[in-house]
């Protein structure tokens, strides 16, 4: 496949976006140990930045920052630049270093790749950050190579690195040029996506993170789980009243019981007259759900007064996945 590639020092760059869960439901514990859910994601134009680069050493290299700074989001957060909080490994831990290293593996590329990734999207919040840049870098190597981002093998690998990656990877969807979510199921790759009215958010994540594997273990299956119908029929409708008494998330009460500022966080959202307010995947990010532009950007003022420093708010809206891969005219 090497002789597709683009040549030595061609750079691609892309956005990966953020996402919300504006369902989540526990179905059952399947034998891998994972569990069966049942989940609404949206995707928000809350997004990193990723450019990698074509390099003859056969080899993964990846530089991690923040957006616009480390300093600054530690500042935002009221934690110390050193806080662990802030770090984001750049070897093989990560799921950009995993993804583009199955690409050369499964694709048997002869050359390697030079990934530069900036963060805007916190880790251990429940916004599928590391799955998104995941999904992108498996797009930017495609791109690279000479490879059809429809092609399986991307979408085989994509599920390996994670539940959530194969959503970023988008899939067909009716109402094309519009806005829209997916239904997943199973652990999370078995998707169906429809198209949606614009919506509006407010995002707040706290100075604390929580872990995806301890909210669940914390987690119970209900006998009767809820179901995801009439959310899917009032997002299609583009009804905000109907909506906003439609969402759910079954991990809030666990989510809750590790990290109590989740339950406070979404209390004072309440009390500042949000409606429509939850955790998102496992947290720690907390979302309000608002009817329009100039509402969540208020919304936001009113949050960055109260919350920050000590948490980062977002006002943000709906997008569309997969992000567009572009090639760099300046490498």
């Amino acid at each position: 496949m090497s002789n597709q590639c683009l040549s030595i020092g061609s750079v691609v760059r892309t956005n990966p976006p953020a996402k919300l869960n504006l369902f989540l439901e526990l179905v059952s514990k399947r034998d891998d140990g994972f569990h069966e859910i049942d989940t609404v994601m949206v995707p928000i134009d809350l997004c990193d930045q990723l450019s990698v680069e074509l390099i003859a050493d056969p080899t993964i290299r990846l530089d991690v920052d923040w957006l616009p700074s480390r300093q600054i989001i530690a500042n935002r957060l009221g934690v110390a630049a050193e806080s662990s909080l802030l770090d984001i490994p750049s070897d093989e831990s990560n799921l950009v270093f995993q993804a583009l290293e199955s690409f050369r593996q499964e694709f048997e590329i002869q050359f390697g790749f030079h990934s530069k990734l900036l963060k805007r999207i916190p880790a251990g919040a429940g916004m599928g950050g590391a799955s998104s840049d995941a999904a992108s870098a498996l797009l930017c190597a495609a791109r690279l190579c000479g490879v059809k981002p429809s092609d399986s093998r991307i979408q085989n690998i994509a599920e390996k690195l994670g539940s959530d990656v194969p959503f970023f990877l988008g899939c067909p969807h009716e109402g094309e040029g519009r806005v829209y979510a997916a239904r997943a199921t199973g652990r999370g790759e078995k998707l169906g996506s429809f198209a949606i009215q614009p919506l509006h958010f407010v995002v707040l994540y706290p100075n604390e993170s929580l872990s995806t594997a301890r909210v669940y273990a914390c987690s119970t299956i209900p006998q009767d789980p809820k179901d995801v119908t009439s959310l899917i029929a009032a997002l299609k409708a583009g009804s905000l009243a109907e909506i906003s008494g439609q969402i759910f998330n079954r991990l809030s009460e666990p989510a809750e019981k590790i990290l109590p500022r989740v339950g406070e966080i979404t209390k004072s959202m309440w009390r500042s007259g949000l409606q429509a307010c939850q955790l998102t995947g496992s947290g720690s990010a907390c979302f309000a759900i608002l009817d329009s532009s100039d509402g969540a950007s208020h919304a936001a003022k009113k949050l960055i007064s109260r919350f920050e420093p000590g948490g980062l708010v977002a006002n943000v809206r709906s997008t569309s996945v997969p992000s567009q891969v572009v090639i760099r005219d300046n490498p």
